[in-house]
């Protein structure tokens, strides 16, 4: 068998996990590139707002800025998809530079069989909820809430870096 006809033949359902892993694997990639900027918001970017989900598009980013500080707005990176709209300026940049390193268009996620994934932008920073941290002997219990496509192990590896604390 091709390589094709043998990833066809796996269930939809798993093939889709697959797909879906490698377009979370790619958001990764994109937070990596900003880690170190997370809180700035770019000309270009398409920003998201905390209260409603909806983003819209970064032309001056010291007017918005004061907003990201308060975390009122993120800026997003995209899952990528056939239907997502890439930032422009900088970020555009970064987003298009990784497609084209994978040898991908968003015309790519445009698949048959019911695989097709549309794509959305999300948040490159999360606001985390009702933090809390208890010492029980030698171990700590930590809790939090995340809002809904976030994840807890990201913040726990966070958390659990070591280093000097400044």
């Amino acid at each position: 068998k091709s390589p094709c006809k043998s990833v066809r033949a796996m269930p939809r359902k798993l093939l889709r996990l697959y797909l879906s892993a490698y377009q979370s694997s790619l958001f990764d990639r994109l937070v990596d590139m900003r880690l170190a900027t997370l809180e700035k918001i770019w000309p270009g970017d398409l920003a998201y707002k905390h209260v409603n989900g909806a983003c819209f598009l970064v032309t001056d980013s010291a007017t918005e800025q004061p907003r990201a500080d308060s975390f009122e707005i993120s800026p997003t990176a995209p899952l990528y998809g056939y239907k997502t709209k890439l930032a422009e300026g900088q970020a555009g940049l970064l987003e298009q530079s990784l497609l084209d390193k994978e040898q991908l268009t968003l015309e790519s996620f445009h698949l048959s069989g019911g695989l097709a994934m549309s794509g959305e932008r999300r948040p490159l920073r999360v606001p985390i909820q009702a933090p809390g941290c208890i010492m029980d002997g030698d171990d700590i219990l930590v809790s939090f809430a995340l809002p809904k496509g976030s994840f807890a192990t990201t913040v726990l590896t966070e958390v659990m870096k070591t280093g000097a604390l400044v």
